[in-house]
């Protein structure tokens, strides 16, 4: 069954199965492949869609930011990554993954990370980790955004599958002496919404997000360019409501809690 995306037009179509076969498809019909801070940003932006939502949050989702995986040890978050853009079927590969020349390694524009110094991975993690976590910084780029993304999951994830740890970070290594991209996945809720940078390029279950042309320039936007309000807002609105209720009539603020009320996730 097609994914719910769009609530009219097709701004963002999905593009699923191989993800060396389905990219050349995205490109071709003038698209960009989602990357990981824009679905974040997505997630957050169709909270109060009951049908988006499900569409968004209970399905995962490949993005257009590459990782890197140098035989030293050494791991580069490529965004946007052009290579993953590039490539096609007949792109060569190991194990699933580009293979890359330490000449182009060094090209590469992107945060790059030391042997061990990748942070916390392969489990779980708490709210506060989460937050502070490198990977997942760069990935965002913007720390209100994963500030207001992580309490969305954690707060989701508890009520609907009653966990408190959840988005850790699972990476692999390079696979002998070459170097190799992998593509950046976000899961599902169900499973805790982690972030994946080892799956198989060439496997028949990716998914890839492809966005319009025309949206490109304002996917995580509201009217006239504003971004999107954060729960920092929300908590900030409902605490100048507390103020106002000690000097206004309470019956004089319930359309207004009414409306910040409509707006919780």
């Amino acid at each position: 069954m097609a994914l719910k995306l769009n609530s009219t037009r097709q701004t963002y179509e999905a593009f699923e199965g191989s993800n060396v076969k389905q990219m050349p498809k995205l490109i071709a019909d003038g698209r960009v492949p989602m990357n990981t801070a824009q679905l974040m940003q997505k997630r957050l932006d169709v909270r109060n869609d009951n049908d988006l939502k499900v569409s968004y949050i209970d399905n995962y989702f490949d993005t257009g930011d590459g990782v890197v995986y140098h035989p030293d040890g050494r791991v580069k978050i490529v965004l946007d990554s052009q290579d993953l853009r590039d490539m096609t079927p007949d792109t060569p590969r190991n194990s699933g993954a580009l293979i890359l020349t330490s000449e182009a390694y060094d090209t590469l524009q992107g945060e790059e990370f030391k042997k061990g110094k990748l942070g916390k991975t392969g489990e779980r993690m708490s709210r506060e980790d989460v937050k502070s976590h490198p990977v997942w910084k760069a990935l965002a780029g913007d720390q209100s955004l994963l500030n207001d993304y992580t309490d969305f999951i954690f707060a989701e994830g508890k009520q609907r599958f009653g966990y408190d740890k959840a988005m850790g970070i699972y990476t692999t290594s390079a696979n002998g002496d070459t170097l190799e991209m992998r593509a950046w996945c976000v899961c599902r809720l169900e499973n805790r919404s982690l972030a994946d940078g080892w799956d198989y390029l060439d496997n028949d279950g990716g998914r890839f997000l492809g966005i319009a042309p025309e949206a490109q320039g304002a996917i995580g936007k509201g009217v006239g360019g504003v971004k999107a309000y954060t729960m920092n807002d929300l908590q900030e609105a409902e605490k100048q409501l507390d103020n106002l209720s000690q000097v206004v009539k309470s019956e004089s603020l319930e359309k207004v809690r009414s409306l910040v009320g409509k707006l919780q996730f």
